[in-house]
């Protein structure tokens, strides 16, 4: 493939260009939860989502969270990941990736391994001692391959129980 990817923080201004992302993975999730889910997690309010540039200050958290892209150089999101720093029993601190999305039809795997490598790289920047990535759906043959080359395991089973309306069940 001639172009790679590129991981770098989501902006505010693009939180709708990453809907379309998300939804490959959860087709009924709403714009609006998607919005204000996007704008909590990069420390952005609401009506700054399609703010001018410069406008968006991020506000510090108790916890690190954001959301981090990854696109070629034209621009577009092809895949992303969110994440929380959290304390975790058996690991210490964790980088936890609750959402993790490689939408290509061409090349998902390239476009996981590119966020996967950001993860680790964010991981250490954040003096975390473990990872732990839940998927919204099982990964494909060649993404669940590289995922395990990349390091990752299988450890445990997380279950959810929801105590509201399913809005974002995928």
């Amino acid at each position: 493939m001639p172009d790679s990817y590129v991981a770098k923080p989501l902006d505010a201004r693009r939180i709708d260009q990453a809907f379309p992302v998300v939804q490959t993975v959860l087709p009924r999730l709403g714009l609006e939860r998607w919005r204000a889910y996007a704008a909590e997690m990069i420390g952005a309010t609401p009506a700054e989502v399609g703010a001018a540039p410069g406008k968006v200050v991020r506000l510090p958290t108790a916890q690190p969270t954001g959301i981090i892209v990854a696109q070629l150089r034209h621009g577009y999101i092809h895949g992303l990941f969110a994440y929380t720093v959290l304390p975790n029993l058996c690991h210490g601190k964790v980088l936890q990736v609750d959402l993790m999305v490689a939408a290509d039809m061409f090349d998902p795997a390239a476009i996981a391994e590119a966020l996967l490598a950001e993860m680790d790289r964010l991981a250490r920047q954040l003096r975390c001692d473990a990872i732990h990535l839940s998927l919204p759906k099982p990964p494909a043959g060649s993404q669940y391959d590289r995922i395990l080359q990349l390091g990752l395991v299988s450890e445990g089973v997380r279950l959810c129980k929801s105590l509201t309306p399913a809005e974002a069940a995928g």
